[in-house]
């Protein structure tokens, strides 16, 4: 797939110099970059803006229906929702193995 994005000089510039530092294309280094950036979780903010915005198109799924841009919208925003909670679940599933595994040290002393 192809996609344009037009970037402020500035960023340019420097997208620039940085691929000739690394001696990689430009094209090299922002798909990179972009691919770095969308990989990285949501911080609270963002993801209660969009989590907003899901739970109104559910909303509006049941009482007006939804356009079609809308629906696709909404499974992409699902998905991301699926993945919060996976990262979610995944962080409490190693906090509560590092208290379990404090917990049997501590009894072990114990006994």
């Amino acid at each position: 797939m192809s996609l344009t994005i037009t970037v402020s000089d500035d960023l340019a510039v420097r997208l620039k110099s940085r691929a000739e530092a690394e001696q990689v294309p430009v094209e090299e280094l922002a798909l990179r970059i972009l691919q770095s950036g969308i990989q990285q979780p949501l911080d609270a903010e963002q993801w209660r803006a969009l989590n907003r915005r899901r739970v109104a198109l559910i909303d509006k799924r049941f009482t007006d229906g939804l356009a079609e841009e809308e629906q696709a919208e909404l499974q992409r925003l699902q998905e991301m929702a699926d993945k919060q909670v996976e990262e979610l679940d995944a962080k409490m599933h190693g906090d509560l193995s590092r208290m379990e595994a404090a917990a049997q040290k501590v009894l072990a002393k114990d006994n």
